[in-house]
């Protein structure tokens, strides 16, 4: 059996591999942010704690889950192309690289300016309005988490409801 939409040729060929490069990077980014939403979440009572948590993975975090974003970005938007001519699948990927641009807005407006800030933040004498921060921090992240999640769920269905055709 072929994973395509109608026939043989490239353009089959480009959806799905875009389509699974898109799930598999979609999902490490749902992963990854709801992880961080949990672990975030439950550090509540301590600011040091808190602080000191979000301060160690914070590099490595901007380091590496951004990329991972944009690619998965790319990736979906070359399953948006290729998936032009099948009107559900094509709806599916669209809302995908909604949430997916959502997420990177997000990110950029709200956590990158947040995060350079506590990275300034001592975790034995945080400022007082540190309490206010980390919740803008946690509001935006579980709308990141959310539509992180959204994006990742709405390509599996896109891939999954996808007609298959057996081979000629």
């Amino acid at each position: 059996m072929s994973e395509s939409t109608s026939g043989s040729g490239p353009v089959p060929v480009l959806l799905g591999a875009a389509h699974r490069v898109a799930i598999i990077l979609s999902g490490m980014l749902a992963g990854a942010i709801l992880g961080t939403w949990l672990s975030e979440a439950s550090l509540d009572s301590s600011a040091a704690l808190w602080i000191g948590y979000h301060q160690a993975i914070t590099p490595g975090y901007t380091q590496t889950v951004p990329p991972i974003g944009g690619l998965a970005l790319v990736a979906t938007l070359a399953s948006l192309a290729a998936s032009w001519r099948d009107p559900r699948t094509r709806r599916l990927v669209l809302a995908a690289v909604g949430c997916l641009l959502v997420g990177l807005l997000v990110t950029v407006v709200v956590h990158f300016p947040i995060n350079d800030q506590i990275m300034t933040w001592q975790p034995d004498a945080p400022p007082a309005d540190w309490r206010d921060l980390r919740a803008r921090w946690l509001t935006a992240h579980a709308v990141r988490t959310w539509v992180a999640v959204a994006g990742f769920v709405l390509l599996v269905l896109a891939f999954s409801t996808r007609r298959r055709v057996p081979d000629a």
